[in-house]
């Protein structure tokens, strides 16, 4: 779950080298908790993954593991 505030922002999806496998923007979504789906076709392969939450200055980053 990501926790929006008004005003939007991003959520990453980054693997372990840095680099960015997939990207959303938020822009539009009402404050609150929302469910996302990240899968536009894009395969990500079986690894762990840093989950990027930023909105302005502020980000969150949570640890996440994709299994296959």
């Amino acid at each position: 779950r990501a926790y929006a505030q008004a005003g939007g922002g991003r959520l990453e999806v980054v693997d372990v080298s840095g680099r960015r496998m997939l990207s959303r923007s938020l822009a539009g979504l009402p404050a609150g908790s929302h469910m996302l789906r990240l899968d536009d076709g894009t395969r990500l392969a079986p690894g762990i993954y840093l989950l990027r939450l930023s909105q302005g200055e502020r980000s969150l980053t949570a640890r996440a593991c994709v299994v296959r």
